[in-house]
């Protein structure tokens, strides 16, 4: 495969699906505001979704595709492929329905946990709401499961859209359902529900059809069902530990006004953009590749799959994170500010999208790194990371909440996760797993000259741009768009003319078949 097409791909159909969930996100912003009912509604949709991050997306990923992989790189593995799977679907799909029945059946005792701060009312409405979204996790991490079996098979093209198919299904069901009643928290709740089981339908199928129709099974703790279970315990943690600390965030946030833990949530999820869409695209491609990799032996071929992610996130990651900073109001008063969205609400959510912005690199970093130890099957080294990271952000969440507010525990968030990549790369580097060459050293001086002289340009903008955030509408979108479209363009030139973005190598590895096993 042709790693950078196939990164682009992804890519492409990330952008597609996130473009959507703003305009999920612009319909909630609009009907809801920043009050009681919009902090529990995003709750109700955050802890399905934490959940799906940390097992399905995260832990399972990390464990079953370097597994199903390695068994399908062998001869005639596929029997044996199959035959794994069925065994990881079955006790999968029983313990997610055991999952869904205890927190549904405890739900009320288990909120009062993580949201303490709630009062009766916040409180009476997230338990209601999350009663109806929670089953969401038994069909996205099922979802999961199809999409590391395509993933496995370098069939990313349905497991890249069908996020953006369940947006749409949201954005549609909501759409109509306000012209027959009005209750937004319900009916969002519902169309999340709806939204799992058309993710599933979509990869589902596309499975089928390409030979691989598991099929549930009794299930039996075989020798291979035990070693995964050995690994997806610390995956949940290691490649979750940033929705971890969110988690936390969200916990600590409950003692703080109305209000303000919506507005974490709508920074974390414009931050979530380029970290889904450039992680994501390295994610889904990178691990299987680079199992494959490890599998038939060829470390340097992993090696340079894996330096080769790393330029590549840096190229779009770092422009992407100046961009937020430098633009943080007039991005979020040009998606947000409708209806019961103020002016104030723009100002206090930018705040904290620059924090959380501060922290981009480190992100896509740790799922790079992440990935190089789950490729390696070593699931136990990024708990050990995860842990003293998460225990970070604690401690920094209770020092810079008083002084700082939400903006603190967005700072906080940051700073933990720059600690757990640069502790990632430093054992990555001891085990020879990761190498700090000379080209990498010379890209990253070549990126920081980039930002240096694109930075001035990009300040200008925004010095033009700011009177537009108080506009509305058509002219606020067109203004910022155009000048989004300048921005990439500055840093396409600058990235030019220090040689961070070299044309030549850029389409060779466009083009280039990566190494396969």
């Amino acid at each position: 495969m042709a790693l950078y097409r196939s990164f682009f791909a992804v890519g492409f159909l990330t952008i597609l699906s996130r473009i959507v969930g703003f305009l999920r996100e612009i319909l909630m912003a609009t009907m809801l505001g920043a009050g009681a009912m919009s902090d529990a509604i995003k709750i109700a949709i955050k802890l399905p979704s934490l959940f799906r991050r940390i097992f399905a997306e995260g832990a399972f990923n990390a464990s079953f595709v370097p597994m199903f992989a390695g068994l399908l790189a062998k001869p005639e593995g596929k029997d044996d492929a199959i035959s794994f799977a069925e065994q990881i679907l079955s006790w999968l799909t029983l313990m997610l329905c055991i999952l869904v029945l205890v927190v549904e059946l405890f739900m009320p005792t288990l909120f009062k946990i993580l949201v303490p701060g709630f009062e009766a009312e916040r409180l009476e409405l997230t338990i209601q709401f999350t009663r109806i979204t929670f089953p969401f996790i038994l069909f996205i991490s099922l979802t999961a499961f199809y999409s590391g079996i395509l993933n496995s098979l370098d069939r990313f093209m349905s497991v890249a859209s069908s996020p953006m198919v369940g947006n749409i299904f949201i954005v549609v069901f909501v759409w109509f359902s306000q012209t027959l009643n009005q209750d937004p928290g319900l009916d969002f709740s519902i169309a999340v529900l709806g939204c799992g089981v058309i993710q599933l339908l979509w990869v589902l199928v596309p499975c089928m059809r390409a030979g691989y129709g598991i099929k549930l099974k009794f299930p039996v703790m075989s020798p291979r069902v035990k070693d995964f279970f050995k690994k997806v315990g610390p995956a949940a943690f290691g490649a979750g530990v940033v929705q971890i600390n969110i988690l936390i965030d969200m916990i600590i946030a409950s003692d703080l006004p109305k209000g303000y833990l919506s507005y974490l949530d709508y920074a974390e999820r414009l931050n979530q953009l380029p970290l889904s869409v450039i992680g994501t695209a390295i994610s889904t491609v990178l691990l299987p590749l680079m199992s494959r990799h490890v599998a038939a032996g060829k470390v340097n071929d992993a090696l340079s799959s894996q330096r080769d992610s790393i330029e590549f996130a840096m190229l779009l990651t770092l422009p992407s994170m100046c961009g937020l900073i430098v633009w943080a109001v007039p991005i979020v008063g040009m998606i947000f500010q409708h209806g019961k969205f103020t002016l104030i609400d723009t100002y206090a959510t930018s705040a904290a999208l620059i924090a959380f912005a501060s922290g981009l690199p480190a992100y896509i970093l740790i799922k790079i790194f992440a990935t190089t130890f789950f490729s390696n099957q070593d699931t136990k080294t990024p708990v050990i990371v995860a842990v003293c990271s998460v225990i970070l952000n604690l401690v920094l969440n209770l020092l810079l909440i008083g002084p700082f507010k939400h903006v603190g525990l967005a700072v906080a968030t940051s700073i933990a996760a720059w600690a757990n990549a640069l502790v990632l790369a430093s054992i990555l580097r001891n085990r020879g797993l990761f190498v700090v060459s000379k080209e990498l050293i010379h890209f990253m001086g070549r990126m920081i000259l980039t930002i240096l002289l694109a930075l001035p340009m990009l300040y200008g903008i925004k010095f033009w741009l700011d009177p537009v955030v108080s506009y509305s509408g058509f002219w606020k979108a067109i203004f910022i768009m155009v000048a989004a479209l300048i921005g990439i363009g500055l840093f396409g030139v600058c990235a030019w003319l220090t040689g961070a973005l070299d044309i030549q190598r850029f389409r060779r590895n466009m083009t280039r078949v990566d190494h396969e096993s």
